[in-house]
């Protein structure tokens, strides 16, 4: 429709008492661009870089053509081959390459002299080794697609808050946009508030070693955090106040309120959820279902009192299939043989390691309770030993 109308006015303009012929129209249309030819010359550069990528960074056809569209910028391999090069020449392997690739397609766009090697050069005078560089872009791609003048100063301030270089490889490697974030606007204004509230010295240290994220969260959502904390009855002079910072960060608040409901109908009160929580915040990491069975299983067949396990949370971050019930069904057996008289803590022989639990409550019993011992060669199954019952 575009072209009919432009040939229309076309016409119009020519100073001609002739009506417009087939011929004209067809001279027209030969100047102005053609869609299916530029279409088709698009394809054939999409497919050349999708085929490129399939070869050379080991994508499969559909992620291949995906990234393709990416790189409309290259015409031949001479770019690509450049950066995947440097790339191999710093210790990148197949699968860091094609890792990197995948997240940021557009880095083999890059100049390898004008801005990869620079970029590389400033990591190592950070103190960076070339394995380093390779984990860093490895689990953080945004490295290689902002400036060096901007990833350095981040990447130093990051390694100074965090006070290590291994703190800061740990937290790339568990968020791949940290670097993403800025420091003026996002960071800084987020540790000003914390500090604050009272938050600071060895308390931020635990919130930067345990949880590095909680200070790249939105400076509104860190305001709603602390009103959530204080509506709990935890003043910010508490000195429980930043591990239940910590505690609710790691749940949302729908979930929080179902949680809380949960251990509620088990007879705790509002504060004996809070203290729960301070003492291991994993627990906002189970499952409702999860953490009712075994309240279930500890009141019910443990005959722990409610009250015990709030103050003892540690128990509902145990697995229930692999340690849970097979250890109290030792002991169990145990007290029904007439061993084991003394009444043990619950925490007592659950929190015991492995190794300590069998020596304590099996081995001493092997010949009056067992009849053998029965290595079993994968740990993940919960034991190393199978217990065969000794028949009375």
């Amino acid at each position: 429709m575009k072209r009919l109308l432009c040939f229309s006015l076309f016409c119009k303009t020519v100073p001609s008492t002739r009506s417009p012929r087939p011929h004209d129209a067809a001279l027209l249309f030969s100047v102005l661009p053609y869609s299916a030819s530029a279409a088709a010359f698009s394809t054939g550069k999409h497919m050349f870089i999708a085929q490129y990528l399939v070869d050379s960074c080991g994508f499969d056809q559909k992620k291949a053509t995906e990234a393709s569209k990416h790189l409309k910028g290259i015409q031949s391999r001479q770019q690509p081959d450049s950066v995947l090069a440097f790339l191999k020449s710093y210790g990148f392997d197949d699968a860091s390459v094609k890792r990197l690739v995948h997240c940021s397609p557009k880095c083999l766009l890059l100049d390898v002299e004008k801005t990869l090697a620079p970029k590389f050069r400033a990591f190592e005078d950070l103190g960076f080794s070339p394995s380093d560089i390779v984990h860093l872009a490895r689990s953080n791609p945004f490295t290689t697609r902002i400036k060096h003048e901007r990833s350095v100063p981040r990447i130093k301030f990051w390694q100074d808050l965090l006070g290590s270089k291994d703190a800061l490889m740990k937290l790339f490697k568990s968020n791949n946009w940290v670097l993403g974030y800025s420091i003026k606007k996002r960071i800084q204004p987020n540790l000003e508030l914390l500090r604050e509230c009272g938050v600071d010295g060895q308390k931020l240290n635990f919130i930067l070693r345990f949880h590095p994220m909680f200070i790249s969260q939105k400076i509104d959502t860190l305001k709603s955090l602390i009103s959530r904390v204080e509506d709990l009855g935890v003043p910010r002079t508490s000195g429980m106040f930043h591990c239940t910072l910590c505690a609710l960060f790691m749940v949302h608040p729908n979930k929080f309120k179902m949680l809380m409901e949960l251990f509620q109908s088990f007879g705790w009160s509002q504060g004996d959820v809070v203290a729960a929580f301070q003492k291991y915040p994993a627990m906002a990491g189970r499952s409702l279902k999860n953490l009712q069975r075994k309240m279930e299983f500890l009141i019910n067949e443990a005959g722990c009192a409610s009250s015990y396990i709030a103050t003892h949370p540690v128990l509902l971050t145990l697995s229930l299939e692999r340690r849970l019930i097979p250890r109290h069904q030792i002991l169990a057996t145990l007290k029904s043989r007439g061993h084991c008289e003394r009444d043990y803590k619950v925490t007592t022989y659950m929190m015991s390691s492995e190794d300590k639990f069998i020596e304590k409550y099996v081995i001493v019993y092997k010949d009056s309770v067992w009849v053998h011992l029965v290595p079993k060669p994968n740990k993940e199954l919960g034991w190393q030993i199978a217990l065969v019952y000794q028949e009375d």
